[in-house]
């Protein structure tokens, strides 16, 4: 199971940067898009028994910093799963590394990396499963 994990997280690395990326750009958009109040128009405005004051303009911030806390969560959630990865890699020889960022990451079929590093295909799957064996239990944390 874990082996899969690993290859999902693998085969989505540049995903999951480009969706860090795009969390930004939301949280940003949220951060700098205000609607606010363009008119006092008292019939929005609630009152309850005690007294309280509901204003969009409160709702409109409450609604705000909730959108962006969950963004940073899942920023956040995203961005770890990129610090495994890279801190897997580092225990690899630069060969393994390489032939994982070709298999996985630029996601060239397993016969052209078999050829760019003068294997057989056969062997280059052995080699590409042995490396997965050796970092899987750094990337999943059961």
């Amino acid at each position: 199971m874990n082996y899969k994990k690993a290859e999902w997280l693998l085969y989505n690395y540049k995903k999951l940067k480009a969706e860090i990326k795009n969390i930004e750009i939301e949280i940003e958009d949220v951060e700098n898009t205000y609607v606010g109040a363009s008119a006092i128009d008292t019939s929005q405005e609630n009152t309850s028994a005690t007294n309280k004051i509901s204003s969009t303009v409160e709702n409109e911030v409450l609604d705000k910093e909730r959108r962006i806390e969950y963004l940073e969560s899942i920023k956040f959630s995203k961005e770890n799963q990129i610090k495994k990865v890279d801190n897997a890699l580092e225990i690899l020889t630069e060969e393994d590394r390489k032939l994982i960022e070709l298999r996985y990451f630029e996601r060239v079929p397993n016969y052209k990396v078999a050829q760019r590093f003068n294997m057989t295909e056969e062997g280059c799957s052995a080699r590409k499963r042995r490396i997965i064996e050796d970092i899987k239990d750094i990337l999943i944390l059961d």
